[in-house]
Parts: structure tokens; sequence; C-alpha cells
């Protein structure tokens, strides 16, 4: 029987599923990793250890039954605008600078500054936010000479294991709309940009629709992975483009929340804001190309939404699981006895675009117990993800009902939270692989296992909704409260930063 495999290079670790012709997952297998953070504001991973992740989820495949022989094709999806710096022989040069990690912050202000904030909006659809690609090659141009000298090729995750299996240099157009340099409206290099602020055409890789062929399995990664040589690979595509496709968000009518390690908001858009409307659109607004051919989406980011439960897990909890965590929390009311939490771990992105808030709770008091801590980190995020929608908004219009993916939907608890705070439906899949899923349906289109995206969808599992509960306008009030309190912090944290820095 022919399969599809989907991959998933995340920031906390790496997903493998095996879909079979109905579009449904029947194997899985994941490998757990962290990032490192040497400075705050730092977030690095080696890209060696992706690939040795994705080979880990492979054997465990295949010790599982599966036979390497049954997959026809691979696609690949990834954590965006982390960047792959490689030499002339494919080499790794230095650690991936990832997503979340904000160092490149002053360096993006500066390149606005210079090549004017609006303009630069109006050609990319998007502001040069910290985490974007561009920032980073800059940042290293003026602070790693060595490193920089020796670049020849500029990749993303999910592209850096697409080359370690079939040896070629290739992007797709949703990664690569992350990047800084890329036209949104005309899915290609911007040249005259990349040209304009000093660095080299040949570094960025040709660039496909996602569902494109860009190679085969090569000998040598056959021999590593198990893997049957010329077996098929994708362009493949960024993790919440692939996410929406494995979600079936793929039309303006329904949008998606993801709460992994980041948070995302994502609508969809038949067109790109044009130049007049982008160079006016919020900062943090991120309008780029989907993995459907002749669609966009809008989306606003969140850096540390389960990032924020795992730290809470990992350094207060006293070894207790995610689930006894949230099973506690369940019992506390609403609102959290009056403990706000803000989820500033690593800066924010939308709406603020800082490098300088920090995380806090606020309101703390003798009877709040880790329970109550727990409960206000789950609404705090939430609240988090509305200034997301927020954002949206402002090019979807009023969508109001949302797919959800990520580890939220394990949890009935999250679910509810996050219904009553966005004041929208929420639509939960049995599955919580969405990008990994994603980037198989790509690869079975590809592959010819079905003719497009409707055909793959058709066999879709059920999915169950929540709606609003009764207590929908107590957390309206409570978000107006918590913006209120956000506002305050991003004038404390200002002040904060600099006190850390002369000590």
């Amino acid at each position: 029987m022919a399969y599809v495999l989907g991959a998933d290079i995340g920031t906390e670790g790496t997903k493998v599923v095996v879909v079979d012709a109905r579009g449904q997952i029947v194997g899985k297998a994941y490998q757990s990793y962290s990032f490192e953070v040497q400075r705050s504001g730092w977030a690095e991973q080696a890209p060696d250890m992706w690939w040795e992740a994705f080979k880990a989820c492979l054997k465990e495949l295949w010790t599982a039954g599966f036979r390497p022989a049954d997959m026809s094709a691979i696609g690949v999806a990834g954590q965006m605008h982390s960047s792959v710096l490689l030499d002339e022989h494919g080499a790794v040069i230095m650690k991936s600078i990832l997503w979340n990690d904000t160092r490149t912050k002053a360096i993006c202000d500066e390149a606005l500054e210079s090549f004017g904030r609006n303009r630069y909006q109006a050609e990319t659809c998007n502001s040069l936010l910290p985490g974007f690609t561009l920032g980073k090659l800059l940042w290293v141009r003026e602070n790693l000479p060595e490193q920089y000298s020796q670049i020849e090729h500029v990749l993303m995750p999910k592209d850096y294991v697409n080359f370690r299996l079939t040896g070629l240099y290739a992007a797709d157009v949703t990664d690569a709309s992350g990047t800084g340099v890329f036209d949104v409206r005309e899915r290609r290099w911007k040249e005259g940009l990349i040209a304009e602020f000093g660095l080299p055409r040949t570094w960025f890789p040709e660039v496909f629709e996602s569902s494109r062929t860009v190679g085969f399995v090569s000998q040598s990664a056959g021999r590593e992975t198990g893997l049957s040589p010329d077996t098929l690979v994708i362009a493949g595509a960024a993790d919440n483009a692939a996410a929406a496709v494995g979600m079936g968000v793929v039309r303006p009518e329904r949008g998606l929340v993801s709460v992994g390690t980041s948070g995302v908001v994502l609508c969809c858009l038949e067109h790109p804001p044009d130049a007049e409307q982008a160079a006016k659109q919020n900062s943090t607004l991120h309008v780029f190309c989907h993995a459907v051919p002749g669609m966009w989406y809008g989306m606003g980011v969140t850096l540390a939404a389960g990032a924020s439960l795992r730290w809470l897990r990992d350094s207060l909890s006293g070894g207790r699981t995610y689930s006894e965590l949230i099973e506690k929390a369940a019992s506390i009311e609403c609102g959290s006895s009056g403990l706000f939490y803000f989820p500033f771990l690593a800066g924010e992105r939308t709406p603020y675009n800082s490098d300088r808030m920090r995380a806090a709770f606020l309101g703390v008091h003798m009877g709040h117990q880790l329970s109550h801590f727990v409960r206000s980190v789950i609404e705090g995020v939430s609240y988090s993800l509305r200034d997301c929608l927020n954002v949206v908004h402002s090019v979807s219009g009023d969508v109001n009902e949302f797919i959800i993916t990520g580890g939220a939907v394990n949890s009935s608890l999250w679910l509810q939270v996050l219904s009553d705070v966005l004041d929208a439906k929420l639509i939960v899949p049995n599955y919580s692989e969405g990008a990994a899923l994603g980037a198989a349906l790509l690869a079975g289109i590809a592959g010819g296992h079905w003719s497009g995206l409707e055909e793959a969808f058709m066999e879709r599992s059920p999915m169950h909704h929540v709606d609003q509960s009764m207590e929908r306008d107590f957390y309206q009030r409570q978000y107006r409260q918590y913006k209120i309190y956000a506002e305050s912090l991003l004038r404390a944290s200002a002040a904060v930063k600099e006190l850390a820095v002369r000590q």
C-alpha cells in the first residue's frame, strides 16, 4: 500500500506522520529536544539536531512495521524564519538563530529607518520584525564577520532537511515570505531589495510553490534514513501554512488558532494588501503566501504561548506533569482570583514588537497557590492571542470561527478559555499534528494520490465544536483590564531592561 510521509521540524521537537490514501494519519513518531538560551533574548539550535531527530522518527516508524518502499512522497514543514547558514560545501557554519530570538531588534530598527518604514511595508507587505531572516543576516554581518564571509547558502529549517534528503537547495513561497526580502504579491525574491541591503542574490535558492516536487531522496540519504532512493520530495511549507492546510483552513471563511511553543492566529486572504494599504497596516501583522497557490494569509504571533506553560512546569511545578497542572487549574475560578499573567518571556511580537517586554504575574496575594498560577498562564496566553486576533481582523474582516491545533487541543479548560476570550467558536479536530499532516497532504498531491486538497479532505475525521460559555462576558471585561496592565508593563519593562544593562 502506498503512503505519504509528513514531517514537522518544530522548536521543541520533530514529528513525522504516515498518511494513507484516505488522508488519515495511520502512524506517527516524535523526538523531543530544546533550544539554547545563552543570553536574554537569544535562542539557538544546531541544524544537525533536526536531521538526527528526523532520522530517529523514521527509524521508529520502520520498527513499528512501516516499509520504506511503501512511502511514495515526503513533505516537510518547519519552524519559520530560523536561519540556516551554509558554506560552499553545504556545511553548517553556525548554530541557527531562531524565530523567537530578539537580538536583532536594534539592527532591524536601524535598517527600517534607513530604508523607510512605510516604503519597506509597502514593498514587502510586512515590517522587518526581529524574528525575520534578514535581520539575522545583518546581525551576523556586523557581529560575526568571519562566519558571514563563509556564507554561500541561506535556508530555513525544513529547507535544510530537504537539502539533506536531496542534496539540492530549494525554498518554498510560505517560508520565503518570512525572510524579509521576498515579494509576497508576486511570490518571488525581491532582487532589488536584496541588493539594497548589500546581500548576494546567489545566497537565496530557487523558490517553489509548496506542493511542487523539488527532488528525490539521494542514494546517500537513503542509506542514512532507510528511505528508498528516488522517493519524491516536495518543497514543503512553513509550519503555520502547513498546519492551515492540515486543518482545512484554505478559504477566508475560517481561521486557524495554533498553540504550540508560540501562539498564532491566522486567517486566509484572497488578495494581499496593495502598497498603500500595506504601508499603513499594523507593523506586527504578518502577510505571507499560503501553501495554496493563489492564496495568502494574515497572521499575528505571540512568542511564548505553550512555552509559558512549559517554563512554569520546568521552573515552578516541582516535577508535576502538564495533565496534573491543568487538572488542578480547572478547579480554580475564572480570573484566577485576580492574578494576571503576561506571556512576554521572549519579548513580544504582536502587537508590540518589543524585545524589552518581560513576562510578569500581577496581583499576587497570599491566597494564591500553584494552581492559580497555572490558570493565569492559560488565561494570559489567551489574552495575548486575542491581541493577535484584533490585528489580523484588520485585513481579514470579522472571522469568528477557528480550527485549533497544537497542545491546547488536549485541554478542555484551555479550549473553553480561548473560546470565551476570543469570543469565537472553536472547531477541534481529533488530531494535533496539523503541520505534519498538511505537509503530507501537499506531498500526496505532488505524488498523484489526490488531484487537489478538496479530494484529500473528503474523508477527514469529524471534529467537535467549543462555543462561548456563560463566562464570555466576564472574560471580555478581563481582557480589557489585561490591555491596560500590558500597556503599563510595556513602559515599565523598558526601564527594567535599562537597569539590568547598567548592572
